[in-house]
């Protein structure tokens, strides 16, 4: 784990995890010190992959004297489907958690299949026998899997309205189909960087995509983490929907450009640092 100041503004704690869309080597592109100590309330922005336990790893970064962009609380409304649904219950599809899966009767009940699977958190890697769920057998077979699976077993299983998406060219054999999907990164309301979501599939692009990003900056708005991603995607009757939510810290960039994200990020840090540092009369 290294832990650099960028550019004098912004510290960043990161480690490699060897995933190409998630890695980015800050030193190739901005000035990067690494001072003995950082003085009291420094902010910082991890880059360390998925954080198992962020209390502790944020009580520990404050102890050095970092406060990451994120607070526990924020980074929980980001990451956890049952966090961010009650306040975007109207932008994404009708979701049910429960604490353990449930019998098909009740799935029938509320939904109608086929219903999208996945955990509270994220889906077994996209694979889609154990996402697009299409009957009662189908169902029978996913319980016995989800129990066994190393992503979804330690998660609280969401049953989600299935809405077909419209469709791209390409994608994995046995991921979810690749759709008119698109990731964006948000920094305390702004938009800064978003790209094609399916970044194995074929180049894809979308007439209305700025539709598409008023749906997501309206979940920024509503959610007010400061480092948010919000994935959004049309529909195929025309609608944008957003898809997930994440602590932006945690995710990969898909096809978004990491160095224009960066640039941005930086410059809005700047702005902030020099509008805390002037005096209080100068203030904005």
């Amino acid at each position: 784990m290294e832990i650099a100041l960028l550019e004098n503004t912004l510290a960043v704690v990161a480690q490699p995890v060897g995933v190409s869309v998630y890695d980015f080597d800050f030193a190739l592109y901005y000035d990067c010190r690494h001072p003995p100590f950082f003085a009291p309330d420094t902010p910082c922005v991890l880059r360390v992959g998925a954080v198992e336990d962020y209390p502790a790893r944020y009580a520990e970064l404050a102890e050095l004297g970092l406060r990451p962009v994120n607070s526990p609380s924020e980074h929980e409304r980001a990451s956890e489907l049952d966090h961010w649904y009650p306040l975007l219950h109207d932008l994404t599809p009708r979701t049910r958690i429960f604490e353990r899966l449930p019998p098909a009767e009740r799935i029938e009940a509320e939904f109608a299949w086929p219903i999208f699977l996945k955990g509270s958190r994220q889906t077994s890697k996209h694979n889609a026998k154990l996402s697009v769920i299409g009957d009662r057998e189908h169902y029978a077979w996913a319980v016995e899997q989800y129990q066994r699976d190393p992503v979804l077993h330690w998660q609280r299983p969401a049953v989600r309205e299935f809405v077909p998406l419209a469709p791209v060219a390409g994608g994995i054999a046995g991921k979810v189909p690749a759709s008119l999907e698109f990731r964006s990164f948000w920094w305390r309301g702004t938009c800064v960087g978003w790209g094609r979501y399916w970044y194995q599939a074929a180049a894809y692009a979308c007439d209305d995509i700025e539709a598409g990003l008023t749906i997501a900056g309206e979940a920024a708005r509503r959610l007010q983490v400061p480092f948010l991603v919000v994935d959004i995607a049309k529909t195929a009757d025309g609608r944008w929907i957003v898809i997930e939510c994440n602590d932006a810290q945690e995710s990969g960039y898909a096809a978004a450009p990491p160095r224009a994200i960066w640039d941005a990020v930086l410059a809005a840090a700047t702005a902030e640092r020099k509008r805390e540092s002037a005096p209080e009369g100068d203030r904005p």
